[in-house]
């Protein structure tokens, strides 16, 4: 049998898998290549180092530079994409003739080559890129980031019809499927993991928690939220944790007794810190793909919290609580902050949770990849 050979293309250097596009990717080439993919990971290098412990799950793993030069900011390809053009990619895609998944719109400037035509191309649509970039131009603060955010949003709008022009996308969220499934080209890909069951801790916890990116505009605009709006007004301990927290955002937490950050935890301190919680809480204002940090809590956490906006999973209401406005969040934060967590709220939670299979989901890639003849 010959072997099932693939290319993925990453955004970023997805390991270590600490937060959302990372945890996607790494988990999915994880699970295809326990399913025996042999994989050629193509990564750009920006931010973070070059990781060895990708060796042990691919055939071969290659490095680019992300070109970020200021000309081509007034390209009309977004920037997030020119940024990662490379001839060396093109040149290690066509040397192996294997299927290729695109990681996210980011990695899409080689996606209609003609060079490429004959395979099989496919992009992981990991949000509905044009809305996502709309929602952070409104999010951010800061004039500069604004106008970049709002070109960049401009721009994606109109490049995401060369999506039209893959093999298929796999969608992460439902309402991204009927976004995309326009053209009948849409699969719906549920989104990869590390948890394989739930492991809810038994007792009450002493505090509140948020974590996040915190160096985004949306995730700060969140916390600052529960501070401001929410937390400011009671008594129960709320614990922040996230990377990169700004200046602004530590001297607001300063002002509170009863509220604190953790800044750029270890993946073993966000995790306990997550078991010990005694709420989840978990603000947005949008609704594009699925949250990560959502499902983390989801198989560790007690009580959750969430906005109407981040409740797009089936069912999701029946194990969790929806806010929206500062006093609902209040009220239902003194409803559940001495409320133990129930074995029925257990087989609840065990219920919705039971469609995010990691190993079901790579398995419905391989056959879309590589249908049997």
């Amino acid at each position: 049998m010959q072997d099932k050979q693939l290319h993925i293309i990453a955004l970023n250097i997805p390991y270590p898998a600490n937060y959302g596009g990372a945890i996607d990717i790494f988990y999915k080439i994880k699970e295809l290549n326990e399913l025996g993919v042999k994989i050629h990971l193509h990564c750009y290098k920006y931010g973070r180092s070059e990781a060895k412990e990708l060796n042990h799950l691919c055939a071969s793993v290659h490095y680019y530079p992300r070109k970020r030069r200021t000309t081509d900011l007034f390209s009309k390809t977004p920037f997030i994409v020119k940024s990662r053009k490379t001839n060396l990619l093109l040149e290690n895609l066509i040397r192996i003739d294997a299927p290729i998944l695109f990681e996210g719109l980011h990695t899409c400037y080689y996606l209609n080559h003609p060079k490429l035509k004959d395979r099989k191309r496919f992009v992981r649509a990991h949000n509905i890129e044009s809305e996502y970039y709309k929602a952070l131009y409104q999010a951010e603060r800061k004039l500069k980031d604004k106008l970049y955010l709002f070109s960049e949003y401009f721009k994606i709008k109109f490049y995401e019809k060369e999506l039209k022009k893959a093999t298929g996308i796999f969608s992460i969220s439902q309402k991204d499927h009927e976004h995309f499934n326009r053209e009948d080209k849409s699969h719906y890909i549920k989104p990869f993991h590390p948890d394989k069951e739930v492991q809810i801790k038994k007792g009450i916890g002493e505090y509140a928690i948020y974590h996040g990116n915190l160096s985004v505009a949306e995730n700060e605009n969140a916390a600052l939220f529960l501070i401001q709006k929410v937390f400011s007004k009671i008594d129960f301990p709320l614990v922040i944790t996230g990377f990169k927290p700004s200046k602004h955002l530590r001297k607001e937490v300063r002002k509170h007794k009863y509220i604190r950050i953790v800044e750029s935890p270890e993946e073993s301190l966000l995790k306990s810190s997550i078991e010990n919680a005694q709420i989840q809480v978990l603000p947005t204002d949008q609704d594009t793909g699925i949250k990560l940090k959502l499902l983390k809590s989801l198989y560790r956490g007690r009580h959750c919290i969430l906005s109407s906006k981040m409740a797009n999973i089936a069912g999701i209401e029946n194990t969790c609580h929806i806010a929206n406005g500062a006093s609902d969040w209040i009220k239902k934060i003194r409803e559940l902050e001495e409320r133990e967590f129930s074995e029925e709220d257990l087989i609840k939670r065990k219920e919705v949770l039971k469609e995010f299979n990691s190993k079901r989901e790579a398995e419905k890639i391989i056959s879309l990849l590589f249908p049997a003849e």
